[in-house]
């Protein structure tokens, strides 16, 4: 059987927007049974290439009977190597820190915050969601027995970097970086995933003007 190893990280991605539509269908009320067509259809990808994608996971289902979803679903979180509850820290002042609960609440994306971690000491102490805020110097205190690898990072952006390389002494393998930094050094073995709002922002507005019918196009 296939392991994440040999799977590029295309189908490592696609694999985890799989996972996360498997999710949201099995707590609205899935089907008894669905096939890699619908899923493609759903989430507009070529049903080869999510048959592709499945073949890494493993031998699954029988060829035109579909599959179980919750099978699948837990398929998935085996190979990506997740849990029901997998455990990870957040960075950010306090009022992100509680605006991300709302926006990822961990009783549907199945990521548990195991820690909060605030650059303003003001927000030391503060409670959110039964998880007390710790000042930012404290990262490299961060209890190993809680089997952290990934961080989402979210903290303003002179204090990004400090960010990293505290997560990087705690051995957090992967982070998930929110704030809009141009450059940032990388820690020896880290992963970085960064989404650059202002960025993005940019590159749609060029699209949007650019596109045959844009308001205001000439």
């Amino acid at each position: 059987m296939s392991d994440t190893r040999t799977a590029p990280d295309a189908t490592l991605y696609r694999l985890s927007l799989y996972h996360c539509y498997l999710s949201e269908l099995i707590r609205v009320g899935a089907p008894a049974r669905i096939t890699s067509r619908a899923i493609a259809e759903e989430l507009d990808i070529k049903e080869e290439t999510v048959r592709r994608d499945i073949s890494f996971v493993g031998d699954i289902g029988r060829p035109g009977a579909g599959y179980e979803p919750e099978v699948l679903f837990k398929e998935f979180t085996r190979f990506l190597g997740l849990s029901e509850e997998y455990p990870i820290v957040k960075i950010g002042s306090a009022a992100m820190l509680a605006a991300l609960e709302v926006v990822f609440p961990p009783d549907r994306y199945g990521v548990k915050p195991a820690a909060y971690f605030s650059e303003l000491p003001e927000d030391a102490g503060t409670v959110i969601g039964g998880i007390t805020v710790q000042h930012i110097t404290e990262l490299p205190d961060l209890n190993p027995a809680l089997g952290i690898e990934v961080a989402l990072v979210a903290c303003s952006p002179s204090w990004v970097q400090v960010a990293l390389d505290l997560l990087g002494q705690t051995g957090v393998k992967g982070v998930l970086l929110l704030t809009p930094a141009v450059r940032v050094v990388r820690p020896e073995g880290m992963s970085i995933s960064q989404i650059r709002m202002p960025c993005d922002i940019k590159s749609l507005a060029c699209k949007c003007a650019a596109s045959p019918g844009a308001v205001g196009a000439r």
